[in-house]
């Protein structure tokens, strides 16, 4: 039976038959119902509810009233289900869960709670910097859900401007001023000679760059990371040459991978070395650039967790707006 005809036979019944009660139907009467149907003796569900059996007793009569129905059969040895009854009971518990769940949406909803923090990252240049200061912030701040996001510069400079970042590890200083975004100072990076395990430069303990001037260079896109591009071609221009592109790619472990099958040399951000890199050998150079690192995020925003984010995570103090 469809829930509507359900209601139809039993629940409108009363509304034309001469009113022979003042109860009205509440959820206790119903978790009553289903403790009854569920024993099938009111001496077990009196217990199992903690109240007396002539209460209980007294409450299913009152739903009965209310219905107009009987729901159970009663006699000195077993209690029975009616035909209404077990539709009803159907019904019952149906509702009772429903109510159940209303009750705990309700729950968590009046619970108070922190809105996510939304963090971009460049993975191979804050994958170690990052746990510390994830760690330091989850101590002051352990209800707030952090969301770490993987993506280039230009990415992340998009997505902060479009409110689905808070802030970002966007990399370096070229990057965080061509977003237009505030900017914090949060390390510095020094790059590193990478070069085939066979290069005859592998052998030294420190590399001239302009030794390297006669090899093909694997580089970081500039669409990608233009700030780590134009931090290498400016290297090599200082140790006068222009340095041969062989190619162009957008991730450092794909370089690390052309730098290991011989297709040339490149330069990559010194935190590179910590990953896996057979066939690599990394080397200092003798004038290395260094280039710093930032965090960036939408001016004159306001949101609480990248408050406490700034403060207690990489205690700073937030500048204003924030």
């Amino acid at each position: 039976m469809g829930r509507r005809a359900f209601y139809a036979q039993y629940f409108f019944v009363p509304v034309v038959m001469p009113a022979r009660h003042n109860h009205r139907m509440e959820l206790r009467h119903l978790r009553y119902f289903a403790a009854v149907a569920g024993e099938l003796n009111f001496t077990r569900a009196a217990q199992k509810l903690h109240v007396a059996q002539p209460a209980l007793s007294r409450q299913i009569r009152q739903l009965e009233d209310e219905l107009g129905v009987p729901l159970l059969e009663r006699s000195h040895h077993a209690v029975r289900l009616t035909k209404a009854g077990r539709a009803f009971l159907a019904e019952t518990l149906d509702l009772l869960r429903q109510s159940e769940q209303a009750i705990r949406i309700a729950r968590k909803s009046g619970e108070p709670g922190d809105p996510p923090l939304n963090l971009g990252y460049i993975w191979g240049l804050f994958h170690a910097f990052l746990p510390p200061v994830l760690k330091r912030f989850r101590r002051h701040c352990p209800d707030t859900p952090v969301h770490l996001f993987d993506l280039p510069p230009l990415a992340q400079a998009r997505d902060l401007l479009e409110g689905r970042l808070q802030a970002g590890f966007i990399g370096f200083a070229h990057e965080a001023e061509a977003a237009g975004l505030s900017r914090h100072k949060v390390g510095s990076c020094t790059f590193v000679a990478a070069l085939p395990a066979n290069h005859p430069a592998a052998r030294r303990a420190t590399v001239a760059l302009a030794d390297l001037a006669g090899d093909l260079f694997l580089g970081i896109s500039t669409e990608t990371f233009p700030g780590a591009s134009r931090h290498v071609t400016e290297a090599c221009l200082r140790a006068g040459f222009r340095p041969k592109i062989l190619q162009m790619v957008e991730r450092g472990f794909t370089i690390m991978n052309l730098v290991a099958g011989r297709c040339g040399v490149a330069l990559l951000p010194a935190s590179l070395k910590a990953l896996p890199h057979p066939g690599i050998i990394f080397r200092p150079l003798a004038d290395p650039p260094v280039a710093d690192l930032f965090l960036v995020w939408r001016a004159h925003t306001d949101h609480p967790a990248l408050r406490q984010f700034l403060t207690h995570g990489l205690r700073v103090a937030p500048t204003p707006g924030i």
